[in-house]
C-alpha cells in the first residue's frame, strides 16, 4: 500500500515539474523574441545627433544585448506575485539593462540601484538619477533602456503587456489565428477522416467527433501561446 500510494504522489509532482519546465521555456522565448525586436528596432533607429564616441559606445551596447539575447539566461522572480521588471533575479542572474551595466564595469550602479528599488522601472527614473546618467553617455535614451527592460514573472502568466499594440488587438490577432489554424485542421481532418470506414458509418462519425474535440482543443492553446509570446 505504501508503495502505492508513493506512485501516486510521485506522478502529480512528476507532471507539475514537466510542466514548470514547460511554462519557463515558454517565457524564456518570450523575453527572447523581446529582446531580439527590441535590439533590430534599436539599430534601425536614427541617432545622427549623437557624437562618434556615443556612437561607438551604443553600438557595443547593442552587440551585447545581441549576446545576453542569444545566451538566454534571464532573471527569476519567486518574490512578486505578477510580471514585473527584474534588475538583478533571485537567483543572481542580472536584466538585460543590468547585464549591459556590469559589461561596463559599473557594478556600483547595479547596487545602486539594487539597494534602492530592484523592480524599479527604467522610465520612473529621475533624469539626474546616475543610471539615466550612464545611458546618455553610452548613446542610449531613458525611452529605448526602457524599451529593452522586460518584466519577469513569478511564473507564466497568459497575459502581456503587448509591446506596442493595445491588448485588445492583441487578443483579436491571436484569437483569429487560432481560429483560422483550427478551421483549416478541420477541413483537412475531415476530408481524410472521411474516406475512412467507407463500410462502417459508426467508426467514420465516431472519427470525425474525434477531429472536431482535438481542434477545438488546439485553438485556445495556439492564441494562449501566441498571446503570451506578444513582447
Amino acid at each position: 500500500m505504501a508503495s502505492t500510494n508513493m506512485g501516486c504522489v510521485g506522478r502529480p509532482v512528476a507532471l507539475r515539474g514537466t510542466l514548470r519546465r514547460w511554462q519557463h521555456g515558454l517565457e524564456r522565448g518570450r523575453i527572447r523574441e523581446h529582446l531580439r525586436r527590441t535590439e533590430a528596432a534599436l539599430r534601425d533607429a536614427n541617432h545622427d545627433d549623437l557624437a562618434p564616441r556615443q556612437r561607438r559606445r551604443r553600438r557595443r551596447h547593442l552587440d551585447r544585448l545581441a549576446d545576453y539575447q542569444r545566451r538566454g539566461e534571464f532573471p527569476t522572480n519567486r518574490t512578486v506575485p505578477e510580471r514585473t521588471p527584474l534588475f538583478v533575479g533571485d537567483d543572481e542572474v542580472p536584466c538585460a539593462v543590468a547585464h549591459l551595466l556590469l559589461e561596463d564595469g559599473r557594478e556600483d550602479l547595479v547596487a545602486a540601484v539594487m539597494d534602492e528599488e530592484p523592480t524599479v522601472r527604467i522610465e520612473d527614473l529621475p533624469a539626474d538619477h546616475p543610471v539615466v546618467e550612464w545611458l546618455e553617455a553610452n548613446g542610449l535614451t531613458r525611452a529605448e533602456a526602457a524599451r529593452i527592460q522586460p518584466a519577469y514573472p513569478e511564473g507564466v502568466q497568459f497575459a502581456t503587456s503587448c509591446g506596442p499594440v493595445p491588448c485588445w488587438f492583441a487578443g483579436a490577432l491571436v484569437t483569429l489565428v487560432g481560429t483560422a489554424v483550427a478551421a483549416a485542421s478541420e477541413l483537412v481532418g475531415y476530408r481524410l477522416a472521411s474516406g475512412l470506414f467507407p463500410d462502417n458509418a459508426l467508426k467514420r462519425r465516431g472519427l470525425l467527433a474525434y477531429v472536431t474535440i482535438m481542434n477545438l482543443l488546439l485553438a485556445p492553446l495556439v492564441a494562449l501561446v501566441l498571446f503570451a509570446l506578444f513582447p
